[in-house]
Formats: C-alpha cells, sequence, structure tokens
C-alpha cells in the first residue's frame, strides 16, 4: 500500500479521506489547500514564535486559532490537541495562565512542540502529493 494509500485510511497525522470526503472527491481541490497550507505555515510557525518570544499574549491567542483551523481541516488531530491545550493554558484563570505570562521559556517550549508537530505534518502533505518521492 502506498503512503497515500495509507493516509487516506487515517493511519497517520492527518485524515486526508475525510477532506476528500467533504470536497465531494475533488483531487484537485483537496491539493490546493495542501499546497497553501505548506505556504502558510511557516509563517503561521514564525508567528506563533515570535508571538511566544515577545510575550504577546493577543497575538499568540490569534495565531493558535489560525493553526487550530488550519489543523481541523486536514483533521491533523495531534497538532489541533497541542494548540488547544497551548490555548486553554492561556485563557485568563487557568492555573497556567500566570506561569505562561510570565515566563517565556515554558511559552517558547509550547511553540516550539507545535511547530514541530505542524513541521511533521508538512513533511506528511509533501509525501501526500509526491508519494513516490518525485
Amino acid at each position: 500500500m502506498s503512503r497515500r494509500d495509507d493516509n487516506k485510511q487515517g493511519g497517520s497525522l492527518c485524515n486526508l479521506e475525510y477532506l476528500l470526503v467533504n470536497l465531494g472527491r475533488n483531487q484537485e481541490t483537496a491539493e490546493h489547500l495542501i499546497r497553501l497550507f505548506l505556504e502558510n505555515y511557516p509563517v503561521l510557525s514564525q508567528r506563533l514564535r515570535e508571538a511566544a518570544e515577545s510575550g504577546d499574549i493577543a497575538e499568540l491567542k490569534n495565531t493558535l486559532h489560525d493553526i487550530r483551523s488550519s489543523c481541523v481541516l486536514f483533521s491533523a488531530h495531534q497538532c489541533v490537541g497541542v494548540a488547544r491545550e497551548f490555548e486553554e493554558a492561556l485563557r485568563q484563570g487557568s492555573e497556567q495562565f500566570a506561569r505562561l505570562r510570565s515566563d517565556s521559556a515554558e511559552r517558547m517550549a509550547r511553540a516550539e512542540v507545535l511547530c514541530d508537530s505542524l513541521q511533521k505534518m508538512a513533511h506528511e502533505l509533501v509525501e501526500f502529493l509526491e508519494p513516490d518521492g518525485k
């Protein structure tokens, strides 16, 4: 079974079968959405790192929301979960909020975990577009 077939079966970070079903099996549109993600995820990662480093909580929340939205499109549950946990920790009144506001190392560590997850997701999406490594 090819990597593309593995992915469609849901045995990976993304479930592209779900995307294809929602697009009426329109492969061209699915590939277009994947390419858009691949073009934009480095920008999202950079925004996340910059907001985490500067402590800009509002921008951090906005970026996490954008990342989560992108990941949901591809049913990338691992990325969605990491982003959601980070978002929940940033909610005012949460146990972790005060620490995250003042601890840039903690924010950066969480950001790097999510960026790593996004990179793995991107690698998988590239494999989907180029199943034979072309």
